[in-house]
């Protein structure tokens, strides 16, 4: 169910009626919303305003597996948080898994990223905290990174300019 609905191909309503057909409890649309964006806590901040120093002197492009349910609450994290309306604002492009049909790590999401952006792989840093995601953006050439949990982007950024 979460691959359909991160790929666009189920609607968020269908999904949230899928669940709850297997829940004994009722639940209302807002609150289901509500508990399924709870996975999204806060914004290492540090990271933020690293990224927002990036803003303009290189191309930043944002590659997300998500869905139509989860982007309304991490925009909002971001608005209350950093005070940055939406990932839009910090990024030059936003790629998201459920806009495009297609996620990470198959190939083709890359390869459409590519094209539309006009980026060269071999010049791209690309960042993720998953390895079936990195090792895929390798194989079409990239320079990859995965990001441990509570590491700076600042530090990786500088490890590969020192590079």
């Amino acid at each position: 169910l979460l691959m359909d609905l991160e790929t666009g191909r189920m609607e968020a309503r269908d999904f949230m009626n899928t669940l709850a057909g297997f829940s004994t409890k009722k639940f209302t649309s807002g609150q289901f919303e509500q508990a399924w964006g709870a996975i999204f806590t806060g914004f290492d901040l540090d990271n933020i305003h690293f990224i927002r120093k990036l803003k303009g002197r290189y191309p930043l492009l944002l590659l997300s597996n998500t869905n139509a349910l989860h982007v309304p609450h991490f925009e909002r994290l971001l608005k209350e948080q950093a005070g940055i309306p939406g990932m839009h604002h910090l990024f030059d492009k936003v790629y998201y898994s459920y806009v495009l049909g297609m996620r990470k790590p198959d190939r083709e999401i890359y390869e459409h990223v590519i094209r539309d952006s006009g980026i060269d792989p071999a010049e791209t840093l690309f960042i993720d905290d998953l390895k079936e995601n990195t090792d895929a953006a390798r194989e079409l050439g990239f320079r990859v990174h995965q990001l441990k949990e509570g590491e700076k982007v600042e530090e990786v950024l500088t490890t590969y300019v020192m590079a």
